[in-house]
């Protein structure tokens, strides 16, 4: 089930670090934005501060902010197997995986990150796509996230997301497929069966190599189908390649095709994502391939668009990649559903006590102007001082306010509103902001209005990432210089 979510896939690839975001929920993401920033750094020691300020600076520049993230891992770090378990049985295949991977290992097994895919099942047995990284790899990446406050969902493979996101643009998805992948310096040729990943391998020639094509890289393309029909025991031919990430001219095209004695489709997955040339940079270099397709596709597939290869499933101990995002992002909707539902009963309730008040504030001063009027009635007129009623009722200072300094752009945590005669100023505004050009805009708003007049003793301190601030308003036919602040 693809769920409906803005999903953010952050991609490092050398020195770059890319994130897109995309809203799943049909059969194709949209593409919301794209931004990406380069690490400058002069010693490899400092790369690590390097890249973590990087993927500040691109979830900054962010608009279209996500409701998850996602690591899409490179598949040059990741070991692939195609293995054979003779039973079935999903929690029994899960189990023995690691161990039938075990003698694959250059290193030991507790250093692996393992994720699988089941292929087929047949004569008893189980046939999986078994993927894994060194840990120290993904924890690496892992550590630059944290550094920037990231917490990631899953860490999908950018083969897995590619070949998802080219599954979800083909119409036919029955038997073997192949696929391969164009990126700048290398490429990955993978193969399907039905809706599952079957096999994937790297290939050492990019876009360059592949417009003009030599003998040796139509060689490293036909070996590679015959390797993997070699070991392959189902059913169903590879009779055509797809191409990925590139265009290619009719002559280019046709070469190939004599050269690997079959249909050749090239195609570039971005135009068929709504939003995606839209949301490509201004410096965005032409004809680079790939360049954003896996991002995209790991986001695809963590909203539940196939081939959910993740490499943080041992870690999170969960049974599958889009059931630990889906779960997250059900719970977070529900929270928030909550919250909001409190904010409105909590509103409505303090609206009807807030009404109940105003009623009896207004019968009191009815009955003190009674009072006063029967008094001057009396020959106390003279002597009776009711410039305390001057003052505009609180609820209307406490209306402007909130509507010249507003709670997205200052936090106001205290308002004080003197008595008559109290010296030092009316009204005390004391609060904080995150961003000082946002409480200027607010203050020089407030000043506009006609109920106060202000001292200019705004008082703004620094303290780490807010601004604490303190102003003081007083009536406006009171004299400034004649009032002292309180200590």
């Amino acid at each position: 089930m693809i769920v409906t979510a803005k999903i953010g896939a952050i991609e490092f690839e050398g020195d770059e670090v890319r994130i897109a975001v995309v809203k799943t929920g049909g059969k194709l993401p949209r593409v919301l934005e794209l931004q990406s920033r380069r690490a400058v750094y002069e010693n490899p020691e400092e790369r690590f501060e390097a890249l973590t300020s990087a993927l500040n600076g691109v979830l900054d520049a962010l608009k279209a902010q996500p409701a998850t993230y996602v690591l899409c891992v490179p598949g040059t770090l990741t070991i692939v197997r195609a293995l054979t378990i003779p039973f079935k049985g999903i929690v029994r295949v899960t189990k023995a995986v690691p161990f039938e991977l075990e003698p694959h290992l250059a290193f030991p097994l507790d250093e692996l990150l393992l994720d699988f895919n089941v292929i087929r099942e047949a004569e008893g047995a189980t046939e999986v796509l078994a993927v894994g990284t060194r840990r120290g790899h993904l924890e690496e990446q892992m550590a630059i996230l944290q550094a920037a406050g990231v917490e990631a969902e899953m860490a999908g493979v950018d083969v897995a997301g590619l070949t998802a996101l080219w599954m979800a643009t083909q119409k036919n998805a029955k038997g073997l497929r192949a696929v391969l992948h164009v990126r700048g310096k290398n490429a990955v040729l993978a193969v399907v069966y039905n809706k599952a990943l079957a096999y994937f391998r790297l290939l050492y020639f990019g876009e360059e190599q592949l417009r003009d094509p030599s003998g040796t890289v139509c060689r490293e393309i036909q070996n590679t189908i015959r390797a993997f029909m070699a070991q392959w025991s189902g059913d169903g031919e590879i009779d055509s390649l797809a191409i990925t990430g590139v265009r290619l001219e009719r002559e280019q095209v046709e070469h190939l095709e004599d050269a690997l004695g079959m249909p050749v489709f090239p195609s570039v997955m971005l135009d068929a994502l709504k939003g995606a040339k839209e949301s490509l940079q201004a410096d965005e270099a032409p004809g680079n391939p790939n360049r954003w397709e896996a991002a995209i596709g790991a986001a695809y597939s963590a909203g539940g668009g196939g081939l959910p290869i993740n490499m943080m499933k041992d870690a999170q101990q969960i049974h599958g990649a889009i059931r630990g995002v889906v779960a997250h992002l059900m719970f977070s909707a529900c929270l928030a559903l909550l919250f909001l539902l409190g904010c409105a009963w909590y509103f409505h309730e303090n609206r009807l006590r807030n009404e109940v008040i105003i009623e009896q504030i207004r019968s009191e001063i009815d009955y003190l102007e009674k009072e006063i009027e029967a008094m001057a009635a009396e020959g106390l007129g003279e002597d009776v001082d009711i410039a305390m009623f001057g003052d505009p009722p609180v609820l209307d200072i406490l209306n402007v306010v909130a509507s010249k300094m507003p709670h997205d752009k200052v936090a106001i945590s205290e308002l004080r509103v003197a008595q008559p005669g109290a010296r030092g100023g009316w009204i005390e505004i004391s609060g904080s902001t995150t961003n000082a050009a946002a409480f200027n805009e607010a203050f020089e708003a407030l000043k506009q209005s006609e109920l106060f007049q202000f001292a200019d003793d705004t008082n703004l301190r620094s303290q780490g990432e807010r601004t604490t601030f303190r102003v003081r308003a007083f009536r406006p036919e009171e004299t400034i210089s004649e009032s002292e602040p309180e200590s």
